[in-house]
């Protein structure tokens, strides 16, 4: 089911299966999200939980249990139930089930809230800790953005800017799509704008493992397009098809990212991984403000 927020500049359209934003359209109706056509990628904005890209030969091992789960985890997949709404305010909510506990044997509940506040969405993540023992897991954003924005207009007229230099290898996606850190496919040092290229994603993803920037922007030639905000999230990544010359960019902070290609199958050895004692619970967000 989709539901609907609006203010006076932005409407923001929500589907409850994976509480996925589905449309980000300003008042002239310009769509700022992709609109998940097959052929390139049928998600358009999917919550990844409780991992971020791949497990090794998709399984892992827990209190030594061994489980399987797909790519960037199942809640993208999952049905949320309407948890609050008002004009401007949605939030959506997913607690552990039968399905997720084979998956995955912690009990949790995930609360996704979408908030306008003039040219701004915000994505907020709460995690609840439903269990008596810790609950781990790894957690992203994974929001296609339409580039381009406008008729008349290629994906080379756009120029992602990071909010301070970035130096940093970017792993080699394995076939498997795991991360192999001793073979780096690309090196940066003091990149601070990075024009949009097919041929960038020759490598399939741009991962960078530490980001320092709080914020990028994704702009054309008249400085028009959006501005991601995402503190708190260590990593980020930028991702279009290879190939495919898919109309879309997707801007991606990360909180973890997929298994090395040297994993050991445990998921307690998994990078960047979030504890919440019972009952605890953590909060992330990032915000995409539309500049118009």
């Amino acid at each position: 089911m989709i539901y609907k927020i609006q203010n006076e500049y932005l409407t923001a359209e929500i589907n409850t299966r994976g509480a996925e934003l589905y449309s980000l359209k300003s008042k002239a109706g310009v769509e700022y999200i992709w609109q998940r056509d097959p052929q390139y990628w049928s998600y358009c904005a999917p919550i990844l939980f409780p991992i971020v890209g791949n497990l090794k030969d998709k399984k892992t091992f827990i209190n030594g249990v061994e489980y399987h789960m797909n790519t960037h985890g199942f809640l993208r997949n999952q049905e949320f139930e309407l948890f609050h709404q008002d004009d401007t305010e949605i939030s959506f909510v997913n607690t552990f089930n039968k399905e997720t506990l084979k998956e995955f044997p912690f009990k949790y509940k995930v609360i996704i809230t979408y908030t306008l506040n003039g040219k701004v969405l915000r994505t907020n993540y709460k995690v609840i800790n439903e269990n008596h023992d810790e609950l781990p897991f790894n957690v992203g954003g994974h929001p296609a953005i339409n580039c381009p924005l406008y008729p008349n207009e290629e994906f080379s007229d756009y120029t992602i800017t990071f909010e301070k230099e970035e130096s940093f290898t970017s792993p080699k996606v394995e076939s498997g799509g795991t991360l192999n850190f001793h073979e780096p496919s690309r090196r940066y040092e003091g990149l601070k704008e990075l024009k949009l290229d097919y041929e960038l994603f020759s490598i399939d993803t741009i991962v960078i493992p530490r980001v320092r920037s709080n914020s990028v922007t994704l702009l054309n030639k008249e400085n028009k397009g959006i501005k991601m905000e995402f503190p708190r999230f260590k990593s980020f990544a930028i991702w279009s098809p290879y190939g495919k010359k898919a109309p879309f960019v997707c801007l991606e902070p990360w909180i973890g990212y997929g298994d090395r290609h040297d994993s050991d199958y445990q998921f307690s050895t998994k990078d960047d991984l979030v504890y919440l004692k019972s009952l605890e619970e953590f909060n992330v967000f990032y915000d995409i403000e539309i500049i118009d």
